[in-house]
């Protein structure tokens, strides 16, 4: 893979870190919304509802910010090596 690739899916994988905490709090939302139902009060739905999204925006933003940590180290063994290391892969190989 070359380095510039490997370079742009970190990048675009940052970036994409509000979109992914947004959908799963939304989800979130409509699971708490659905389990919400059998409640009769209003605000104790509203709550419930807004603590499940709470609970599954940041857990999916605990998860997906510790998967990007790990990323680098991950991209690394598929990257092509450098120009200038290009000759001490090869006699390593050997």
């Amino acid at each position: 893979m070359p380095r510039w690739l490997a370079h742009l899916l970190v990048v675009v994988g940052w970036l994409l870190t509000p979109v992914l905490a947004w959908s799963a709090s939304y989800v979130g939302l409509w699971a708490g919304a659905m389990l919400a139902t059998g409640f009769r009060q209003p605000l104790t739905m509203l709550a419930v509802a807004a603590a499940v999204a709470a609970l599954c925006g940041f857990t999916a933003l605990f998860v997906w910010v510790r998967f990007m940590r790990r990323v680098p180290h991950l991209l690394s063994h598929l990257m092509a090596p450098r120009t200038s290391e290009e000759h001490r892969a090869v006699a390593a190989a050997d």
